[in-house]
């Protein structure tokens, strides 16, 4: 962003007035505002709740006796949000000195792949979380000895090799650079408008347009199926015990929640990278909305966990066990959507 920033300043310059000089005055003071105290405070704000609500998600997991197969992926899940968290605290001190990056390029480069493995590896574990609900609610007796929690484990470290492959354009280009006005600052080495295209097109694609139409074939026709045999029990006059009416709403309920959170989260940071490809002179109103962009993506870190615990009564009753020192208890309490299926769901 600073390197867009001078150009804007320096080219709205008046020259038939003071009263266009001083708006354009009170415009940079405005983005200055929003760059280095604003978007600071709140990426901070999110940065907090997401370290005490993924940590509180690994606490929840580890002391469970029985670990089932969506624990693995929402464990996977925190570890990556937690990745990204890290990272964090660097860049809002980057963007409270105005865009300067006091830490060296190798840092530069290791927190910037961090920060871009964190978006690959969520989208890739959410999606394979995805198509493992569709198996164990639509097929749970199909491809059993496929979906065992060993396997699942290899199939989580098979989706952070993947992660860190697609990655690797940002381990190349990431790295200090030395702008015009002297300003040192942690960005993309891209030298071209075309290798800029290439790579928003590469990173929007593999991380938001690619395994969203997956995630929401998965879920609909979750969907369609618990409310199949919905109606047909209604029709018949019995309820099978295993999709008993509130199963049902709770498992819609989770499924539009997840999906509409990953959507608003996700989809306009990605628009604007797409904008700013058309962007030559960006305006105020182009700062804001994509400072506010980043402030909904990052917030998806911290969102996530408390979307497990408030839509899951299993994650309810399993974190007052950890609390009260009662695990097996409350698991033999269990009653949310996976322990309606067999052992290994």
């Amino acid at each position: 962003m600073n390197e867009t920033l001078s150009p804007w300043w320096t080219g709205n310059t008046a020259s038939d007035g003071s009263n266009k000089s001083w708006t354009t005055v009170h415009q940079y003071q405005m983005v200055n505002v929003m760059e280095t105290i604003i978007l600071p405070s709140l990426v901070g704000i999110i940065c907090a709740t997401g370290l005490v609500g993924n940590t509180l998600i690994l606490f929840t997991i580890i002391r469970s006796a029985r670990k089932t197969i969506p624990d693995i992926y929402i464990c996977n899940l925190a570890v990556a949000d937690l990745a990204h968290i890290i990272g964090m605290p660097f860049l809002i001190h980057q963007w409270a000195q105005g865009g300067k990056w006091v830490f060296g390029n190798a840092l530069c480069t290791i927190i910037t792949s961090l920060d871009s493995c964190n978006q690959f590896a969520c989208c890739a574990i959410m999606t394979a979380m995805s198509l493992d609900r569709y198996l164990a609610l639509v097929h749970p007796f199909r491809l059993t000895s496929f979906r065992t929690r060993s396997k699942t484990i290899k199939i989580n470290l098979c989706l952070w090799a993947t992660s860190f492959i697609l990655v690797m354009p940002v381990w190349m280009y990431a790295k200090v650079i030395t702008f015009k006005d002297g300003l040192e600052s942690c960005a993309f080495e891209l030298t071209s408008s075309q290798d800029i295209l290439w790579y928003t097109l590469y990173h929007t694609l593999t991380s938001f347009f690619f395994p969203l139409p997956l995630i929401l074939i998965c879920y609909t026709l979750i969907l369609c199926h618990t409310w199949k045999i919905y109606q047909e029990n209604k029709r018949a006059g019995r309820y099978d015990m295993t999709i008993p009416r509130e199963r049902v709403k709770r498992l819609t309920k989770m499924v539009l929640v997840l999906v509409g959170v990953f959507m608003v989260s996700s989809a306009p940071y990605h628009v604007m990278q797409l904008v700013n490809l058309q962007t030559m002179q960006p305006t105020p109103g182009y700062y804001i909305s994509y400072y506010i962009s980043i402030c909904i993506s990052y917030a998806n870190s911290s969102i996530n966990p408390f979307l497990y615990i408030l839509l899951s009564g299993n994650f309810q009753k399993r974190l007052t066990g950890c609390t009260n020192f009662r695990m097996q208890m409350t698991e033999r309490e269990n009653n949310n959507v996976e322990s309606t299926l067999p052992s290994n769901y």
